[in-house]
């Protein structure tokens, strides 16, 4: 089997383990905007049946029936989380040393981390973060490249991040590989503030419960701020959204443009004409889940898994500790840290 694609047609032959929302909502849709390099060759659940998705009818088998992963270049894994570690162990058991692996996040739970272990078992892992490959992230990156904000003081995602996946945007955005340290706490309102401070010396705000539909994204220089055209501010640039027949058509910070082609647009339907670019969050993470296989077809692996399972770890000490902070023993990185994480999942069940 070719490292890269099937040897008869070009594409990667891609099987697919779960047909919950996202599945039907996100990942089929995605993969029909990129069906010239890849070929859906099964989707598997639980039980047998008909699923509708991106206007089309897809056969779904048992996983059960899967008895080999012959003529699978690569697997997408998007079970309920609880699942995890039980399909990992059948798809392993089919000899999977060949065959390249997207898993969804959190990856497991923390009370699974001992399971991260056996990923080693799948040729390539990756995980497929969408809110990583966001497609007004370039504009915003490009923006902050160019000095015109000044020195970088602070990025605020008000409403618009949502747990491990709100880490991976803040980390992304900010060029950052890893968080050194972290705080969760109540604030006015019912809404709960998490401040990070990453490895790179950059610090990020995030504010829950997300709510796309009123959240704004905002980054805050010496000289100048860059908000969604949802958040007035001062001396700001805005991140704005040119929609065209319904479409997102580009994305637009000042001289900073990302134009989206047919297969990024066709997945943007749906949002009020005068919608803003967080209030279009769930078409933007269908287009950032394109970017994704894009980024798998041309190499890749999506997000990286090591950035995944921080995400996660963290992610799960703000929530029962309401801090963090990054120690050979707490950064899921360190040896160290990785064996007691095991243990501590042995005993979590």
């Amino acid at each position: 089997m070719s490292g890269t694609a099937s040897a008869t047609n070009g594409k990667r032959r891609i099987a697919v383990v779960g047909v919950g929302k996202r599945v039907r909502e996100a990942v089929l849709p995605a993969l029909c905007a990129i069906e010239e390099s890849f070929e859906v060759v099964g989707l598997y659940a639980r039980t047998a049946r008909t699923l509708e998705a991106a206007g089309r009818e897809w056969p779904v088998v048992p996983l059960s029936d899967l008895h080999d992963l012959k003529g699978v270049d690569l697997l997408y894994v998007a079970v309920g989380k609880d699942a995890v570690p039980s399909v990992l162990q059948q798809l392993l058991s089919l000899g999977a040393s060949d065959t390249d692996l997207l898993i969804d996040t959190p990856v497991v739970r923390f009370r699974h981390f001992r399971h991260v272990a056996s990923l080693s078992g799948f040729r390539r892992v990756g995980v497929p973060e969408d809110c990583a490959f966001l497609p007004w992230i370039k504009p915003v990156r490009d923006c902050l490249a160019s000095g015109v904000l000044g020195d970088l003081d602070e990025l605020v995602l008000w409403k618009s991040g949502y747990a491990y996946h709100g880490l991976a945007t803040a980390k992304t955005i900010l060029g950052a590989d890893g968080i050194r340290r972290a705080s969760r706490k109540p604030v006015e309102n019912g809404l709960f503030e998490r401040r990070l401070h990453l490895d790179n010396g950059t610090r990020a705000t995030i504010v829950e419960p997300r709510d796309y539909a009123s959240g704004w994204v905002q980054v805050i220089g010496s000289k100048a701020s860059l908000c969604d055209q949802a958040r007035e501010a001062p001396k700001s640039l805005h991140l704005e959204v040119a929609v065209q027949d319904g479409l997102c058509r580009s994305l637009r910070v000042g001289d900073h443009v990302a134009e989206l082609d047919e297969a990024e647009a066709s997945l943007t339907a749906g949002d009020p004409e005068d919608a803003s670019v967080i209030a279009r969050q769930e078409a933007m993470k269908r287009v950032g889940l394109l970017g994704v296989l894009r980024n798998v077809r041309d190499g890749g692996m999506g997000y990286p898994l090591e950035a995944a399972v921080e995400d996660t770890v963290v992610d799960y000490w703000l929530e029962r500790l309401g801090r963090y902070r990054a120690t050979p023993v707490t950064d899921p990185g360190a040896p160290l840290a990785r064996c007691l994480l095991s243990v501590l999942s042995r005993l979590g069940g």
